[in-house]
Formats: structure tokens, sequence, C-alpha cells
């Protein structure tokens, strides 16, 4: 079995779980390192758990250099696997580190995605196409692979191999969740409850899903309500939206909710729309597959790989507001049909747990 350090930047949620499950149940000899979590962060609502495992380490800003060289030259003989390719810029220094010292590594990242718009977007599509492949190839010629944490779309896959990786391995985020599911109840009070959380802005595509919505109105379904948290530079023209196209009976924006208030609205939801126009994952997809509510997604979500593999829900293709009203449409109109999707869901949610993902990570490093 091939020893490993995990170098994570912070604790990220969607993927801490899954290193504590390889650490405790995998290989116990695993180290899992990462920064501290961040003041923003925290301002945000994670939490701060501090050494999560016995083989957890947390290492400051200050530390973070001269540390983590010496944990590479300790663990001269192991396989490094590093969070990030060219960002975070400590992140990079001890990849190039680790280069220098000929140990060996590989790389778990997201796909790089282009969320800007305007003049910004054509600025990051020349950084990409040019500035990008020069960055990044000293990193992908002497790396053993990249972990891709979007998914493994084929967008993805001729991306890191344009980047000069030589092995491709899709994987994403994932976290556990409790069970919360309420069945044969919803539609005889006439109403399904949909959540559509994060923030509101562009790329999050919130006007696709009320233009979806207007056209579920003019088809005569007008059973549901549509619960969007959150806040962001476009809410203002999400509301001016929903009021032009006649939905604030059915539309509540409820704006940043704390974690008791949050809880309490999922316990009314029967499905999660994601719109994004593009998106690296989307752990919301993971959590509302665990907790049994059906998913309608944008195929721009990494995340949507999984609500094909569940059959929980239904994708549409990303920026299409018609094509998302097709796809949230059997749902409003069939109780049967939504619960059957519903225990779809609850039914693959150990597939997605972080345990059974813990195995498949070790099986992607074991090739290696």
């Amino acid at each position: 079995m091939k020893k490993i350090v995990f170098w994570w930047n912070i604790p990220c949620a969607g993927m801490i779980n899954v290193l504590k499950k390889y650490a405790e149940k995998i290989d116990s000899s695993a180290i899992v390192i990462t920064g501290e979590l961040s003041e923003s962060r925290k301002a945000m609502g994670w939490e701060d758990g501090g050494k999560l495992f016995d083989n957890h380490i947390i290492l400051s800003d200050k530390e973070w250099s001269f540390k983590g060289e010496a944990i590479i030259d300790q663990y001269n003989d192991r396989m490094h696997v590093f969070n990030g390719i060219t960002y975070t810029p400590r992140m990079r220094h001890l990849i190039e580190y680790a280069i220098a010292r000929n140990v060996a590594y590989c790389n778990m990242s997201e796909a790089y995605f282009n969320l800007e718009k305007g003049w910004k977007r054509i600025l990051k599509t020349i950084f990409m196409a040019t500035i990008l492949p020069f960055k990044t190839r000293k990193i992908a010629s002497n790396s053993h692979g990249v972990i891709c944490l979007s998914g493994g779309s084929k967008r993805d896959a001729s991306q890191f191999k344009r980047l000069g990786f030589k092995n491709f391995y899709p994987f994403g985020y994932f976290t556990d969740e409790p069970t919360e599911i309420s069945l044969n109840n919803n539609l005889r009070c006439n109403k399904v409850h949909i959540l559509c959380p994060g923030l509101l802005e562009h790329y999050k595509g919130v006007d696709i899903l009320i233009s979806a919505l207007s056209i579920l109105k003019k088809r005569g379904s007008n059973n549901y309500v549509c619960h969007i948290t959150g806040n962001g530079s476009e809410k203002a023209r999400l509301m001016k939206l929903v009021e032009k196209l006649g939905l604030t009976q059915n539309v509540l924006f409820e704006g940043v909710l704390d974690s008791e208030a949050y809880r309490s609205l999922l316990s009314k939801i029967d499905i999660l729309v994601a719109p994004g126009r593009v998106e690296p994952w989307g752990i919301r997809i993971n959590e509302a597959i665990q907790r049994g509510n059906v998913v309608v997604v944008s195929d721009g979500i990494g995340a949507h790989c999984l609500v094909k593999e569940s059959e929980g829900g239904n994708v549409f293709k990303a920026g299409n507001p018609s094509d998302l009203a097709d796809k949230l449409i059997p749902f409003l109109i069939s109780q049967d049909t939504l619960d059957t999707a519903k225990k779809k869901n609850l039914e693959y949610k150990s597939e997605i747990s972080c345990r059974s993902q813990a195995i498949r990570l070790h099986e992607i490093i074991s090739k290696l």
C-alpha cells in the first residue's frame, strides 16, 4: 500500500471527512495537513473544529513554508497529494519544493473555470488559453496525475491533458448528511416546496430558474413555492424579474439564513434546483441527495453526474429555462413521481458517503 501525505489549504467541509475516513479506515499511517480556517470562512458560518482526528496536522500561515518543507523532507518516500496546482501560492511553493527534492506527488484540483462576465470574461479567456499552460507546465509534467474535483466531463479531461497532465481521474467533493425526507404530504397541501440556495450572482443562474417558473405558470402549473436563499450583486435585479413575471406569490427571497433557520427551511423542501451556468462541483447536490430531496440540476455543474447516477431527479441543459421547466414539471404533477425520485436518492446515499469515497480515493491513488 502506498503511504500518503495529503495537503489541503483549509479543512474543507467537502473533503475533510473523506480524508478522515481514509486515515481511520484505510491507512492509519496517512497524514492529512491543512492550513487554519481563515477568518473570512468563519465569517461565512464555517465552524472551526480545530484538530479533527489523530493524523490531522494544522499549520498556521507562518508555519506553512518551513514546517511544510520539513514534512516533505521527513516523508520523502511517500506520495504527496497536493490540493491545487498553481493556487494558492503557498501550495505552489511546496509543490515546487517537492519537485526540487524529487519527491513523488499528484494533484487534487478542480478544472479551471471562467465564472466572469463582460470584459473580465474576455481577459480570463485569454489568460486560460495563453498564460495558464505556461504556469502549469512544470508542475503537470512532474505530477503522477490529477484527481479532478469537478467531476469527469470531457471538457475537464481535455483541459488537463492540454495542461500536460499524464493521468486524469474523476472525483468530486463529498460529505455526510442526515436523512430528512417527507413523503406523501405536500401535494395534498397543493404545494411543492423548491429550494435554490447560494450566492445571487450571474454564474449561479437564478434568473434561469425564475424564467423557468414563469414558463410553468403559463402552462398552468402553479402548485409550488420556491425559496431562494443567499445574497449577492444580482439580488435587486432578480427581485424585479420576479415582480415583472408575476411570481411574487410563488417565489420567496429568504436572504442569508443562520444554521438553525436554514435547517428549519430544509425540513420543508421537496426539490432542490441548482441552475448554475457553470460551476466546478456544487456540494449542495450531495447534501440534497443524502437528505432525500429530488434534485434538478444544470449540466454545467460538476455534480450533475451524481443525479444521473442516482436517477433521483433530472439534468437540464445549462442556460435553457424551457428545458428546466420540462425537467421540473413531472415532479409538480405527480406525487408518485416525486416520492419515487426521493426514494431513489436515499437508496443511492451510501454510494456518495465519505467512507465509500475514501475507498474510491484509495483505489485511484493505488493506480498512480
